[in-house]
């Protein structure tokens, strides 16, 4: 249990974590849900990322910047597309993002754990509703509801498999 906030601070927040440190990732996934947030990841790619965020989407995402090589900045102009505050948790400058995101919130390495849980509650509780021109199309009926949930969780267990 952390002792950041009220256990009950994040309750009912949908939180994205992009972050290809496994430990990192574990640990900021554990203090958020610790705070009540259903926590989205750790995705460690952006393509990943992109299958976990679906379409219902996040309240608010935090993002590694370089993954694995790539960078996530086309996700992160998904998410600004779909009004989704962006907390960029990452080693690289704020001078080296392209300018579109030179407003976002950035946190540095190492992190300070108690500044992000503060970044991620004054966006979640910040957050302005989704316009509905972005809204994206329903589901075509003869898709399973559960499909994309189960293989979200197939493709978890075989990432996390893989780390071990």
């Amino acid at each position: 249990m952390n002792h950041y906030a009220p256990v009950d601070s994040l309750l009912g927040k949908r939180i994205l974590v992009v972050e290809d440190d496994y430990l990192l990732a574990s640990d900021i996934c554990r203090h958020l849900r610790d705070l009540g947030a259903t926590v989205l990841g750790p995705a460690p790619t952006p393509f990943y990322a992109q299958s976990l965020l679906g379409r219902r989407g996040v309240d608010v995402a935090i993002l590694d910047v370089r993954l694995h090589g790539t960078t996530v900045y086309s996700l992160a102009d998904e998410l600004a597309r779909r009004t989704t505050p962006i907390i960029f948790a990452t080693g690289q400058d704020r001078e080296d993002a392209p300018s579109r995101f030179q407003s976002a919130s950035w946190i540095s390495k190492p992190i300070d754990l108690r500044q992000l849980i503060a970044l991620v509650q004054d966006a979640a509780h910040d957050r302005r509703p989704e316009p509905t021109a972005c809204a994206a199309p329903p589901v075509a009926s003869d898709t399973p509801a559960g499909v994309q949930d189960r293989l979200n969780r197939v493709i978890t267990g075989l990432m996390r498999s893989n780390r071990v």
